[in-house]
Formats: C-alpha cells, sequence, structure tokens
C-alpha cells in the first residue's frame, strides 16, 4: 500500500479508481478475508492509504462520479 501511495504522489495522480470489494483496494466494502463471499462495511488498506494522503479514491463501479471528480481536479490544476 505504501509503494502505490509513493508512486501515486511522484506520478501527481489525482485520483484513484479501485477495484471495489478487495481487502486491498475497497473504498467501500471489503471482503472478510473467510472466502465466503461476506463482505464487510469499510476500505482496503491502499484505498484508505491514498485517501489519508490526500488521493480522492473511487469504485470501478462509480465511473461517472470519478469522471467528474478528474475534470473538477484539472480545472483546479490547469491540466484541462
Amino acid at each position: 500500500a505504501q509503494r502505490a501511495v509513493d508512486k501515486a504522489l511522484q506520478a501527481g495522480v489525482g485520483l484513484a479508481i479501485l477495484v471495489e470489494g478487495s481487502p486491498t483496494c475497497g473504498s467501500t466494502y471489503v471482503h472478510d478475508g473467510t472466502f465466503t463471499g461476506v463482505t464487510i462495511a469499510g476500505r482496503g488498506v491502499a484505498a484508505e492509504a491514498l485517501r489519508r494522503r490526500g488521493i480522492p479514491v473511487f469504485s470501478h463501479y462509480d465511473l461517472d462520479r470519478a469522471a467528474a471528480a478528474l475534470a473538477e481536479h484539472e480545472r483546479q490544476h490547469g491540466n484541462g
């Protein structure tokens, strides 16, 4: 997770789109680790680490919101 954050910060990433449900990448829920399909509310370790460093994280199911956030980021930072 820390390497992902370091690379994202070095690259100037404006946001991350991660796979929902993953224990690493889940942005609203994660699998509980029992391999039974049970999920629990919460964030994966990389998703949480990115958010703590100010990088917004979106689920791969929420691409419309991610696109809107990216457009706003680009307007604010002169990249769009």
